[in-house]
């Protein structure tokens, strides 16, 4: 298997150095990726200035450099805390701000992201999750990007509540305890399809 390279887009509202549960997991994925020859970066979309809009180029704010990280890598991961229901903000405004992508399909039949694999992590304290996954796996498809079985990790638990007690070595143990099964496979499987398109593309 080549060098893969994998992007996390962390949704979690909190800004600069404070630690999140969403991005804990994010780094407990990165870390099985790892194992499969694979190059991970972890991006907090909280600590970028990303403007609302649905082009590319919508002034001076940062998500160019976001999209070019997009682009540059093989498997792209949506990685949300679970807001009412749904993904946070965040990732709304990274769909919304990718649409530019869509309309590029609209019009060549053609998109960038195809060949690149999605995955998806989410993390709450109560139900939410088959909705975000089913809403961001319809996304992913419009896209051109190819989900694959097994391609999210997805943990609810009291613990991740907003108002927890529970410190970074708390939660990475029992992440640890009880979802390295999970992420071994979507790991495996992320990485399967990457390689396989990068060797096998699909045509154009």
């Amino acid at each position: 298997m080549s060098k893969l390279k994998a992007i996390f887009l962390v949704g979690s509202l909190r800004k600069n150095s404070e630690i999140t549960n969403t991005f804990i997991l994010s780094q407990f994925l990165a870390d099985h990726l790892s194992s499969y020859n694979t190059e991970s970066e972890i991006i907090k979309l909280a600590d970028y200035d990303i403007q609302p809009g649905v082009y590319t180029n919508i002034g001076s704010d940062d998500w160019p450099i976001i999209l070019g990280k997009i682009l540059a890598a093989d498997i792209v991961i949506f990685a949300t805390p679970v807001w009412w229901g749904i993904q946070s903000s965040l990732i709304q405004r990274v769909i919304e701000r990718l649409d530019e992508l869509h309309d590029e399909i609209m019009d060549t039949g053609k998109s960038k992201l195809t060949n690149k694999i999605a995955g998806i992590i989410v993390t709450g304290d109560s139900d939410g999750a088959e909705h975000i996954i089913g809403n961001l796996a319809n996304f992913f498809s419009a896209l051109g990007l190819t989900f694959p079985p097994f391609g999210t990790l997805t943990v609810l638990w009291s613990g991740l509540a907003k108002k927890s007690d529970k410190s970074e070595e708390e939660i990475s143990k029992y992440f640890e305890d009880n979802y390295t099964t999970t992420a071994k496979k979507a790991a495996q499987n992320l990485t399967f399809m990457a390689d396989l398109l990068k060797r096998t593309p699909f045509p154009e």
